[in-house]
C-alpha cells in the first residue's frame, strides 16, 4: 500500500508576492531599459514599410504600461523615396504620439495625440507626376488615420510640383484652444508661384481636439492668384481624409480660362465672372453642382463633374442661362470682353484691330488645354440680347471633345422666324489646328433685320443660306486667312420698297431707282442669289443675281477675311422697252465692319438685252439652290428665272439717253402718257 499523497495547497499571500514581482520587473524594465537601443530597429522597419529612408538621431521615449502608451522622438528624419535620390520629406525636432492599445491590437490606429515640434516638410512632385509623399499609388488622395488632437508648433511647409508649375512656401500650426474664438484651431498661411503667376493660400479649420472618425471636420480655404479668387467652406467627410469633401464654393475672376493654372481644368475663355456652387470629392471624381452666377451680364446655372479615376479628366455638364448676351461669345474664341481690355497686350491687340478694320481676334489657340481633358458639353439660353440688329431668340449647343478634337454638333441659334443651324469641328490634334464649318439659314425672315419705316420694313422675303469653309490655323483670323469652301445666300421670294434706298443713305435716282424703287410701289423678287467661292481667304462671287419684275441685276467682287475688305459691284438692266433708262453700278466696299455703299462713277453702260443674262444664269442656279436646299430647285420663285431663259426672246438694242435728272425723268414720263393718252382717243373715234 503506497504512502498517501501530499497535498498542495495555493496560498494567496504568495499569489500577491508573484503579482506584486511581475509589476516592480515592469516598472524596472520601463525605468532602466535603454529604449534608445530600439532606435536602429524601429528606423529600418519603418524604412521597410514606407519605401523611404528614415532615421531617428535623438533620444527615444517610451512610457509602454498604460491602455494609452505614448512614445516622444527626438530627431525623426524622413528621406525621400529612391528615384529622387536623396533628399528629405520631412525634418522633425520632436513627434509625441499617444495611441490606444486595444483598437490597435485589432490592426486599427487610434491615435489619440499627435504633436509635432517645429517640423520641417518639404513636398515635391515632378513634371510626370511622381511625388515623394505618395504611395504605390500616385492617384490615391492623401488619408492620415483618425487623430483625436493633432498639434502642430510653428511649422514649415514647402511645396514644389513642377507639373502644376507650382511652388509654395508657408507655416502651419495648431493651438490647444478648443474654440476658434479663443483664438485655437489649425491655421496655415501660404505664399508662392504657379505657372509664373504670384499666389496666396490660406487655409483655417476648427480646433484639432476630440476629432473623432465618425464626426466631419470643418475648414476654410482662401485662394488668390491674379484676379483669380476662389473661397471654400467645407468639410472633411473623415477627419484628414482629403479624397472625401464638400464645400460651398465661390470664384471669380477675370477669365474663367485662368482657373486652368489652379486645377489644370481646361476651360473657355470668358469675360469676367463670379460664380458659387457645391463642390463634392469622391476619390476622383469631382462634382460642381448647383451652380449659379454670372459670366459678363449672362447668367449661367448648372452642373459639371469631372472625373480623373484614369488619370485623364473626363468632364460631364449641363449648363443653361436665362438671358444670354451675345457679345460674351465673343470671348469663346478670342474676342477681349467688352470693357475688359486692361493689360498691356490685350490694348495692343485691340489698337492694330481698330488700325486695320479688322473684327476677327487673334488670340491663339491653345491646343495642349483642349488635349488635357475629355468632355461633353450641353447648353442652351433661353433668350439672347445683341447690341444690333440681330433679332436672336435662342440659342443651343452642345460640344464633344475627344483627345483634342472639338465638335460643337448641332449649333443652333433661333430667330423670329427660322434658324441659323450647323456644326464646327476644330481638330487641334496636329501641330497646326484645323477649322471645318458648316452652317445652314433656313426660313429666316428679311424683314426681322431690318427696322419698319413708316410702318413698313424696306425688305421683305425669306433668306436661305449655307457655308461650308475649311480653314488651318491656331486662331480665328489665321483659320479665316486660309479658308475654302463656299458660301451662298438665296432669297428666292420677296419685296423690295422705295425706303430701302432711304435706308441705305442713297438718292434713289438714275439706274438705282429701277433697282429699288419702281415709282412709289413695291419692286417684286422673283429670285436673289449671292454665291462665292472662297480660296485661301478671298470669297470670290461667282454669282450676284437680282431677279424682279422689271429688273435683272447681276454683279461681280470679293470678300477678303484676311484684311476683312470687300470690293462688290451690282448692276442692273430692265427687262422691258416701256421706258429707256442707263443704270450705274451699285458698289459695297470698304471694311466688314462698316462697309460703304455708293454708285460707280465710271462709264455708264447701255441698256443691253435681258433674256440673254438669265440665259448664262440658268445652268449656275441649277448647281446652286441643291447646295442651299434642295427644296429650292423644285419650290422657289428662283425657277422662274431658269424658265424665264428659255421663253423670253432678247430684246432689241437702243442707244438712247436715260433721263439726267428727275425733272427729265417726269417730263418723259409725261410724254409717254400723253401719247397714251392721243393713242386712246384715236381708237375712240374708230369705235362706232
Amino acid at each position: 500500500m503506497s504512502p498517501p499523497r501530499p497535498t498542495s495547497r495555493f496560498h494567496p499571500h504568495a499569489g500577491i508576492a508573484v503579482l506584486g514581482c511581475v509589476a516592480l520587473l515592469a516598472v524596472l524594465f520601463g525605468v532602466f531599459f535603454r529604449w534608445n537601443m530600439l532606435r536602429g530597429p524601429l528606423a529600418r522597419e519603418a524604412s521597410m514599410l514606407s519605401g523611404r529612408p528614415i532615421s531617428i538621431d535623438g533620444d527615444l521615449t517610451v512610457h509602454p504600461w498604460s491602455f494609452t502608451p505614448s512614445a516622444t522622438i527626438r530627431g525623426l528624419k524622413v528621406g525621400n523615396p529612391a528615384w529622387m535620390r536623396g533628399g528629405l520629406l520631412a525634418d522633425i525636432p520632436a513627434l509625441t504620439v499617444q495611441i490606444r492599445l486595444m483598437p490597435l491590437l485589432r490592426r486599427q490606429a487610434d491615435i489619440m495625440l499627435l504633436d509635432l515640434e517645429q517640423p520641417h516638410v518639404w513636398l515635391q512632385r515632378d513634371a510626370q507626376g511622381r511625388s515623394n509623399w505618395s504611395g504605390a499609388n500616385p492617384n490615391t488622395p492623401a488619408k492620415l488615420p483618425a487623430i483625436e488632437h493633432f498639434k502642430i508648433n510653428n511649422g514649415v511647409l514647402a511645396m514644389t510640383d513642377a507639373k502644376a508649375g507650382m511652388a509654395l512656401h508657408g507655416q502651419v500650426w495648431s493651438d490647444e484652444a478648443a474654440s476658434d474664438k479663443a483664438g485655437g484651431g489649425f491655421r496655415f498661411r501660404g505664399s508662392g508661384m504657379r505657372n509664373g503667376l504670384p499666389m496666396t493660400l490660406n487655409i483655417d479649420g476648427g480646433a484639432l481636439l476630440h476629432l473623432r472618425a465618425d464626426q466631419p471636420y470643418g475648414f476654410d480655404a482662401d485662394v488668390r492668384q491674379a484676379a483669380t479668387h476662389v473661397v471654400a467652406h467645407g468639410r472633411l467627410d473623415t477627419p484628414f481624409d482629403f479624397g472625401h469633401f464638400h464645400a460651398r464654393l465661390t470664384a471669380s475672376g477675370r477669365d474663367l480660362a485662368d482657373l486652368y493654372q489652379l486645377n489644370r481644368l481646361a476651360m473657355p475663355n470668358t469675360p469676367p465672372y463670379q460664380l458659387t456652387g457645391d463642390l463634392t470629392r469622391e476619390g476622383q471624381v469631382y462634382t460642381l453642382s448647383h451652380l449659379t452666377g454670372r459670366v459678363g451680364q449672362s447668367d449661367l446655372s448648372g452642373g459639371l463633374t469631372a472625373d480623373r479615376t484614369t488619370g485623364r479628366t473626363k468632364l460631364r455638364a449641363n449648363l443653361a442661362s436665362r438671358r444670354l448676351r451675345f457679345a460674351d461669345l465673343g470671348s469663346l474664341v478670342g474676342a477681349p470682353a467688352p470693357g475688359d481690355r486692361n493689360t498691356p497686350l490685350e490694348k495692343a491687340q485691340a489698337a492694330e484691330r481698330a488700325a486695320q478694320g479688322r473684327m476677327m481676334p487673334d488670340a491663339t489657340l491653345n491646343a495642349s488645354k483642349l488635349q488635357s481633358l475629355d468632355a461633353v458639353v450641353h447648353y442652351r439660353a433661353d433668350s439672347v440680347t445683341t447690341q444690333s440688329n440681330l433679332p436672336l431668340r435662342q440659342a443651343s449647343l452642345t460640344l464633344n471633345l475627344d483627345h483634342g478634337l472639338l465638335v460643337i454638333d448641332p449649333i443652333a441659334f433661333d430667330f423670329p422666324h427660322g434658324a441659323l443651324s450647323g456644326s464646327v469641328r476644330l481638330n487641334a490634334r496636329e501641330p497646326t489646328p484645323k477649322l471645318d464649318v458648316d452652317l445652314t439659314v433656313k426660313n429666316v425672315r428679311l424683314e426681322d433685320f431690318f427696322k419698319a419705316r413708316a410702318g413698313q420694313p424696306p425688305l421683305e422675303g425669306v433668306l436661305e443660306a449655307r457655308a461650308r469653309l475649311h480653314g488651318v490655323g491656331d486662331s480665328v483670323h489665321k483659320a479665316a486667312s486660309t479658308a475654302d469652301g463656299d458660301v451662298t445666300l438665296v432669297v428666292p421670294q420677296g419685296d423690295i420698297r422705295r425706303a430701302f434706298a432711304e435706308l441705305l443713305g442713297i438718292d434713289a435716282t438714275k439706274g438705282l431707282g429701277l433697282l429699288l424703287a419702281k415709282d412709289q410701289s413695291d419692286e417684286k423678287v422673283r429670285c436673289a442669289v449671292a454665291d462665292f467661292r472662297a480660296d485661301h481667304g478671298v470669297l470670290q462671287a461667282r454669282n450676284l443675281v437680282l431677279d424682279s419684275d422689271q429688273v435683272l441685276a447681276r454683279g461681280h467682287g470679293t470678300v477678303n477675311l484676311s484684311d476683312e475688305t470687300l470690293d462688290l459691284s451690282l448692276q442692273g438692266r430692265p427687262k422691258s422697252l416701256r421706258l429707256v433708262r442707263l443704270m450705274a453700278p451699285i458698289t459695297l466696299r470698304g471694311h466688314l465692319d462698316s462697309p460703304k455703299i455708293g454708285v460707280s462713277a465710271g462709264k455708264v453702260p447701255l441698256q443691253a438685252g435681258a433674256a440673254i443674262g438669265l440665259a448664262v444664269l440658268a445652268t449656275p442656279l441649277a448647281a446652286i439652290l441643291p447646295f442651299v436646299d434642295p427644296g429650292l430647285a423644285k419650290n422657289a420663285d428662283c425657277v422662274g428665272l431658269v424658265g424665264a431663259a428659255r421663253s423670253e426672246g432678247a430684246p432689241v438694242k437702243v442707244s438712247a439717253t436715260t433721263p439726267t435728272s428727275a425733272k427729265d425723268k417726269q417730263k418723259a414720263q409725261d410724254k409717254q402718257k400723253a401719247k397714251a393718252k392721243d393713242r386712246d382717243k384715236a381708237e375712240a373715234r374708230k369705235t362706232p
